[in-house]
This record gives structure tokens, C-alpha cells and sequence, in this order.
């Protein structure tokens, strides 16, 4: 397998499906933005977007007199009406616990899984935080406290690895992620 160095964590060029097989998994969580305000939100700007594709379609103005202006409302309903939503719906940050390391992937953002191997982490816990207020948001995010992957809540497992990097990791169930860290890394 070829591996990409980013510092501590390694990024899996290529992690394919032998490789992941011939590890044991011990833990994962999937999580998905499922969070209520979060689809009135999308839910709005979709209507929004794809009122003003349709626009061009309702108006007297004839097609081939704007017709530059009317492709691009056509394009914006498309991309902000239908196809936004539906990268938010299949989104999905997985934690596997596996025997050779931590993957972490935020699909379909992350192409191949970050890989952090157990020997990197030298510290794992528990921890609560401000999504907002520390990393901007939800998402694959950096703030003061370093870089977060999270998609809801505000509980996580905080990492920090033998370069000093740390990674913030949202759980729903944080206390289980770090028992099966702790299984491999003895912290």
C-alpha cells in the first residue's frame, strides 16, 4: 500500500479492500448530518435555488435574448437545489478502531481514509467542545485547538500525537472510541 506522510498522520494513497480486510476491526461509528435545523436550512436555500432556475422558464423574456443568464440560474438550481442536498444527505464521518491504527474518513470528502497508527497517539481523551466557537463549524475544520472532524454535538475524543498535532474527532459515543484506542495504545 502506498502511503503519503503528513506529518504524523499518513494518509492511505491507496487503501484497498485486501488491506482493510486482513485488519480487525474493533470499533466504528458512522455518523451523518441528521440534525433537524440543518434541513430547514438546506431545505430553504434548495427552494430558493431552485425557484431561481426556474425563473427563466416564467418570465416573458425571451430564452435567446438572456440566454447566458438563464443557463447559469438553470446551473445554480441544479448544484444548490438538488445536487448540495444530496452531498449533505450521503455525507458520513467514520472512526474505525482497527489493529494496525485509527481511520478516520468523511465520506465522500476524503477519497482514501486518514490512517493515524497507534504508536503517533500520545494522548487520548474524552472531551466536550464549542463546534462554533473553537473550529468555525462542522466538517473537516481547523481551529485554535487544531483540526476537528465532526458533523454534530459537541463531545468528542481529543488526540494528540507525538509531534505535538492534535486531532479532535466528534463521537456520539466518545467514551467507547477511546476503551478502543486505549486497547491498542495502553494510555
Amino acid at each position: 500500500m502506498a502511503m503519503q506522510k503528513l506529518g504524523w498522520v499518513r494518509r492511505a494513497a491507496q487503501v484497498s479492500m485486501n488491506d482493510r480486510i486482513n485488519t480487525t476491526l474493533l470499533y466504528r461509528e458512522v455518523q451523518q448530518f441528521r440534525q433537524p435545523w440543518i434541513w430547514v436550512v438546506l431545505l430553504f436555500s434548495s427552494l430558493a435555488a431552485l425557484t431561481a432556475a426556474a425563473t427563466p422558464f416564467f418570465v416573458g423574456s425571451s430564452w435567446a435574448q438572456n440566454w447566458i443568464l438563464n443557463l447559469i440560474l438553470i446551473l445554480f438550481g441544479i448544484i444548490f437545489g438538488i445536487l448540495f442536498p444530496i452531498l449533505f444527505y450521503i455525507a458520513a464521518l467514520i472512526a474505525e478502531v482497527r489493529t494496525d491504527g485509527l481511520y478516520i474518513s468523511f465520506y465522500p470528502l476524503l477519497f482514501a481514509p486518514i490512517l493515524i497508527p497507534f504508536n503517533n497517539i500520545v494522548r487520548c481523551q474524552v472531551r466536550q467542545y464549542h463546534p462554533l466557537r473553537e473550529y468555525g463549524g462542522w466538517g473537516i475544520r481547523y481551529g485554535s485547538q487544531g483540526k476537528a472532524y465532526n458533523v454534530s454535538g459537541d463531545r468528542g475524543v481529543q488526540l494528540e500525537l507525538a509531534n505535538g498535532e492534535k486531532i479532535l474527532i466528534g463521537s456520539g459515543n466518545p467514551e467507547a472510541l477511546v476503551r478502543a484506542i486505549n486497547v491498542f495504545t495502553n494510555l
